[in-house]
């Protein structure tokens, strides 16, 4: 079952870009230029990217087949005025973005002159439509990233920078529910929820097994987001997704480095780092069974 979830992502500042059309088109920092209005992108209950991949094989080249495909993007205004816009574009890549450098194809979605205005893809070929790809080509971990795109009547052309997201194929897993948590630092349980976000990743309540909050004379609740990759294997590519007061924070406690989900059982193991406490060890594992 999959929970309805949202990302909102607020009032956002623009990127600027140069308006030529090549392939190495850059995106400039253009301090607090709104390009006459700002923006709300929401991506609704439901969306989401999955299939099996083909068994025996290793992931980057096993086939996949696709069980799940779409996604409802709500575009709405947040504040300012659209009189000296043009249209507004969603725009897909894949497996990277313009700026990333790991693109060269941008692929226009939907287009509107008025705002809101809503994207569906209910089909992995709307998903490919554009790339000249095929299904067979893709993997496990490829990934489409959206972003929205702004065209003013003077011929500038804006990319709002934090309407970027993404939607990464991987294996479907079902973590949602209610979990007890404890770790192997002190006597610590918790009820935990865990959700699904919308880009495909998990959303715990606490994410770093207590140790901020029950270890320590802190009440405080660390929360934070992680991903299952196939295998149930917990994704460690970016500390900075994990929980809040992990290196994104500026803190280092309870970072995820790593980590398992069992399906069948219900239980999830994660190993978390801690840079902070003197008093607790440098690598610990918080454990979630769900109830």
């Amino acid at each position: 079952m999959k929970n309805i979830h949202k990302l909102l992502l607020g009032l956002l500042f623009v990127s600027a870009f140069t308006a030529c059309e090549s392939d190495d088109e850059a995106e400039v920092i253009e301090g607090r230029d709104t390009a006459g209005a700002m923006v709300n992108v929401e991506v609704a209950a439901g969306s989401g990217l999955y299939g099996s991949p083909e068994a025996g094989v290793d992931l980057e080249d096993a086939l996949v087949t696709i069980s799940d495909a779409s996604a409802v993007v709500n575009v709405s205004k947040a504040s300012g005025s659209l009189g000296d816009i043009q249209k507004f574009e969603l725009i897909k890549f894949f497996n990277g973005d313009d700026t990333s450098g790991a693109a060269d194809t941008a692929v226009t979605v939907a287009e509107s002159s008025t705002l809101p205005f809503t994207a569906t893809l209910s089909s992995i070929d709307d998903f490919l439509a554009g790339l000249n790809m095929q299904s067979e080509d893709l993997r496990i971990g490829d990934s489409f990233i959206f972003k929205v795109k702004v065209y003013k009547n003077d011929g500038s052309q804006y990319y709002y920078a934090n309407s970027r997201f993404a939607l990464t194929l991987n294996c479907f897993y079902d973590l949602s529910g209610t979990y007890v948590m404890t770790n192997n630092v002190c006597a610590s349980s918790e009820i935990v929820q865990i959700s699904a976000n919308s880009d495909g990743t998990w959303y715990a309540t606490h994410a770093d097994g207590g140790l901020l909050n029950f270890c320590s004379t802190n009440d405080i609740t660390n929360p934070g987001s992680f991903a299952v990759l196939c295998g149930g294997v917990v994704d460690a590519s970016n500390t900075n997704d994990g929980p809040d007061y992990c290196q994104g924070g500026g803190y280092g406690i309870g970072c995820i480095v790593g980590g398992s989900w069992d399906q069948d059982a219900g239980i999830l193991v994660l190993e978390n780092t801690n840079a902070f406490f003197s008093w607790a060890p440098a690598e610990y594992m918080s454990t979630y069974v769900r109830q």
